[in-house]
């Protein structure tokens, strides 16, 4: 499931903060495995604190992550540790797509339940560079709370996702054998 979000992040700004901390990010690590073309910046919710008030969810459990994808690298079919929910905000000149469920979506702004749905991310010519709100509150109340303060863009992901209103994020069997795994990421350097 995606909803895109009614949110324009200043890039320049958030982009600098990235590039000023790169130095303390390091290569997604899964299960003690780097994954080589994933690069990860943790602990800088301090500089976004405007972003996460704008959105309105201070008061939800997260952690703030910039990632960057290298050019030319590709996400398998998986579904995200622990039943996380993301919201990623493209910091990058073009916008970046998520395969989920076998549907493309391109997306400027959006909330993604990333941990129930398969999910891939195709190759690109262009790097991915997100800043990306990972939450372990369920979908519903992470929703509410955007929806609250009219992040959601209703009329958009009405068009991709008709019955979004009534989605109830389940992680199913069939779903369940998405679980990332450190070697199938690793087979897509």
């Amino acid at each position: 499931m995606i909803c895109h979000l009614n949110y324009k992040i200043d890039k320049k700004k958030y982009k600098k903060v990235f590039f000023d901390n790169y130095s303390k990010g390091k290569f997604y690590n899964l299960n003690g495995v780097d994954v080589p073309y994933w690069w990860r910046i943790y602990g800088l919710e301090k500089e976004v604190i405007e972003v996460t008030r704008d959105l309105g969810i201070q008061d939800l459990n997260f952690q703030a992550v910039f990632t960057f994808q290298h050019q030319f690298s590709k996400l398998p079919d998986h579904v995200d540790i622990d039943r996380i929910v993301g919201l990623n905000l493209n910091l990058a000149d073009d916008m970046p797509n998520i395969t989920i469920e076998k549907k493309l979506y391109e997306y400027e702004a959006a909330l993604i339940d990333v941990g129930s749905k398969v999910h891939s991310v195709k190759a690109d010519k262009k790097p991915r560079l997100v800043l990306k709100y990972t939450f372990t509150d369920n979908w519903s109340k992470i929703y509410e709370v955007l929806n609250k303060h009219n992040i959601i863009d209703h009329e958009k992901t009405v068009k991709d996702n008709p019955e979004y209103k009534n989605y109830i994020s389940i992680l199913t069997e069939k779903n369940k054998k998405f679980l990332k795994e450190p070697n199938k990421l690793l087979k897509n350097t």
